[in-house]
C-alpha cells in the first residue's frame, strides 16, 4: 500500500516538474516576473520624486519666511531704539531660517539628482522589460512553431509506419485474396463447361461415325434398305366433265 502511494506521489511530482519545465510555462512566467518589477520601480521612483517636490515646497516656504523676517526687521529698526530687542529677535529668527533654507537647498539638489536618476532608471527599465518581453515572445513563437513542426512530423510518420497505413495494406491484401479466389472459381467453372462441351462434341462425332458406317453397309448390300415412310398423299387428278 505504501509503495503504491509512494509511486503515485512520485508520478504526480514528476508530472508537476515536467509541466513546470515546459518552455511555454517558463517563458510566460518569465514575462509576468519581468513585468511585475515595473510597478515596484515606479513606486520607488514616485517616492523619490515626491521627496524632491516636498523639498522644493519647503524651499519656497523658507524663502518666503526669510523675506518676511527681513521686512519685519526693517520695520522694527525704523520704529526706533525701543524696538531693538524685537529687531534682534527677528534677526536671530532670520538667521535660523536662512540656515534651514541653505540646508534644504542642499537636500533638494541631492533629491533632484536622485529624481533624475529614478526617472532615467524607470525609462531604462521599461525599455529593458519591453526588450525582454519581445525576446520571450519570440521564443514562445519559436516554441510553438517547433511544436507544430513536431506534430506535423509525427503525422507524416504515421502515414509511413502508423496504424492507418497498415489498414490500407490489410485491406489491399484482402481485396487481392478475394479477387484471386473469384478468378479461380471462374476458371474452375469454365473448365467444367469446356469439359462438358468436349464430351458433347465427342458424342456427336461418334454418332456421325456410326451413321456413316451404317450407310456404307447399306450401299454395299450388307444391310437391307430401310423402308421409307410415306408422309405425303399422291396428288388428286382434277375431274373432267
Amino acid at each position: 500500500m505504501w509503495r503504491r502511494l509512494r509511486n503515485v506521489v512520485r508520478a504526480f511530482l514528476g508530472l508537476f516538474i515536467r509541466m513546470a519545465e515546459d518552455p511555454r510555462v517558463m517563458l510566460e512566467q518569465y514575462i509576468d516576473d519581468v513585468r511585475s518589477k515595473i510597478p515596484t520601480m515606479r513606486a520607488t521612483a514616485a517616492n523619490i520624486i515626491a521627496t524632491e517636490l516636498k523639498l522644493k515646497a519647503q524651499i519656497d516656504e523658507l524663502a518666503a519666511q526669510v523675506a518676511d523676517l527681513d521686512r519685519q526687521i526693517i520695520a522694527a529698526v525704523k520704529l526706533g531704539p525701543q524696538y531693538e530687542a524685537e529687531a534682534k529677535m527677528l534677526i536671530a529668527a532670520k538667521a535660523t531660517a536662512e540656515q534651514s533654507l541653505a540646508e534644504t537647498r542642499d537636500q533638494y539638489e541631492s533629491a533632484r539628482a536622485a529624481s533624475e536618476q529614478a526617472r532615467k532608471a524607470l525609462a531604462d527599465a521599461r525599455l529593458e522589460v519591453e526588450r525582454r518581453v519581445r525576446e520571450a515572445r519570440a521564443l514562445l513563437s519559436q516554441h510553438e512553431m517547433a511544436r507544430m513542426q513536431d506534430d506535423l512530423a509525427g503525422l507524416m510518420a504515421s502515414f509511413e509506419i502508423g496504424d492507418q497505413s497498415d489498414v490500407l495494406e490489410r485491406a489491399r491484401d484482402r481485396v487481392r485474396d478475394r479477387a484471386a479466389q473469384a478468378q479461380a472459381r471462374v476458371e474452375l467453372a469454365t473448365k467444367d463447361v469446356d469439359a462438358r462441351l468436349r464430351d458433347i462434341r465427342r458424342a456427336t462425332a461418334q454418332i456421325g461415325v456410326e451413321e456413316q458406317l451404317v450407310e456404307y453397309k447399306r450401299q454395299l448390300g450388307l444391310l437391307p434398305e430401310e423402308p421409307v415412310e410415306k408422309t405425303m398423299q399422291p396428288a388428286r387428278q382434277p375431274e373432267t366433265q
